[in-house]
């Protein structure tokens, strides 16, 4: 008997559970228009765009909408965001207007073009995302526009090139457009100059600044560029016309320039740290040398430092103490739990702890 409600209950549960997702909550269902992508879906009451691919998914972020006026018969679904039929144009579920529908198409980099005009999304100056799509204002070619720079596998779409020019946030740039390209996550070159694009508050938009002419060797780093003799920091040269040996990152935003260290592009524990022959733990905050022990900018004066050493990933040891990584070490102004090191002593066939 008892069994038997337990089912009931579960069963009702469970019916509540379908109502409140399929008929109270606005989640649509349907049929992919196409196989091939998983946005654009057709039901009894037309068709509409999803932004993600599980509906239910809908409960904790993305969108869908009804397409309006659309000619079943001819739509087609042309990626995951852009679809059209004979008149019409669609980027989401947002109608496109004065597009020519007859010759709209996306070319073999993506780029969304008609027999006039290559679309881009409008980003109202300000560099962040939208979704509003609106003709190129920079005379972008048609036939020529691709999209060109990807990082971290993504595609960049305020990137743009055709045959004559390069174009950021559809504005033109004077890069050499053959050359140019995305060096690291965040650095561009052409065989003329270091690039890196910079917030301009003022504007609220994001700029494509020269910072240095191009040398080599080159190698991009976080925040740090080795351009050749000189080292670069955003958006400021930092070290010039230097024969560079060691050029290393060792934690966030801390790097090595030979025996100099820097933190965040200024020089750090210059006069305290013998650089040259330091040794550097967890992600570069613990830094050592024979005579000294700091975490961050903070002498730890109370640890050996000739006998200090990594014993595990988190675990310390001098002659007397082991020191342990705290658990919330990042908020911390000392870093360890620091407990007497216990010692081993045998006499004959008998072992003593002792401390």
């Amino acid at each position: 008997m008892y069994s038997k409600i337990v089912t009931i209950i579960a069963s009702i549960i469970g019916l509540f559970v379908f109502v409140s997702l399929y008929l109270v909550l606005p989640i649509p269902r349907g049929n992919k228009v196409d196989s091939d992508y998983y946005t654009y879906y057709k039901n009894i009451r037309g068709i509409y765009y999803i932004s993600v691919e599980h509906s239910l998914e809908l409960i904790n972020h993305g969108s869908w909408g009804y397409l309006k006026d659309v000619d079943e018969s001819s739509f087609t679904v042309l990626d995951d965001q852009w679809a059209k039929d004979a008149t019409h144009v669609w980027f989401g579920d947002k109608l496109i207007e004065n597009v020519d529908a007859k010759t709209f198409h996306i070319n073999a980099s993506g780029v969304a073009v008609d027999k006039d005009n290559v679309y881009i999304r409008d980003y109202s100056g300000s560099g962040s995302y939208s979704s509003y799509i609106s003709p190129s204002h920079s005379g972008i070619d048609v036939e020529t526009a691709e999209y060109f720079v990807h990082r971290l596998g993504s595609r960049q779409d305020e990137w743009m090139r055709d045959k004559d020019y390069v174009y950021h946030y559809d504005k033109r740039t004077d890069v050499d457009r053959n050359s140019f390209r995305i060096i690291g996550e965040n650095w561009f070159i052409d065989k003329n100059y270091v690039y890196l694009t910079v917030y301009n508050n003022k504007t609220q938009a994001w700029d494509l600044c020269r910072i240095d002419s191009l040398q080599h060797p080159i190698e991009p780093g976080y925040c740090y560029f080795r351009n050749g003799r000189n080292v670069i920091y955003g958006d400021s040269v930092i070290v010039r016309d230097l024969d560079i040996r060691r050029f290393e990152e060792i934690g966030v935003g801390k790097y090595l320039v030979n025996d100099m260290l820097f933190l965040n592009g200024e020089p750090f524990l210059k006069d305290s740290l013998d650089v040259k022959n330091a040794t550097f733990y967890f992600y570069g905050r613990i830094a050592t040398d024979k005579h000294h022990v700091f975490f961050d900018r903070k002498q730890l004066d109370d640890i050996n430092a000739a006998t200090f050493r990594q014993i595990s990933d988190e675990v310390f040891e001098d002659r007397n103490y082991l020191y342990t990584i705290k658990e919330n070490s990042w908020e911390e102004e000392y870093p360890f739990d620091k407990k007497k090191e216990r010692v081993i002593k045998c006499f004959d066939k008998c072992c003593l702890s002792v401390g």
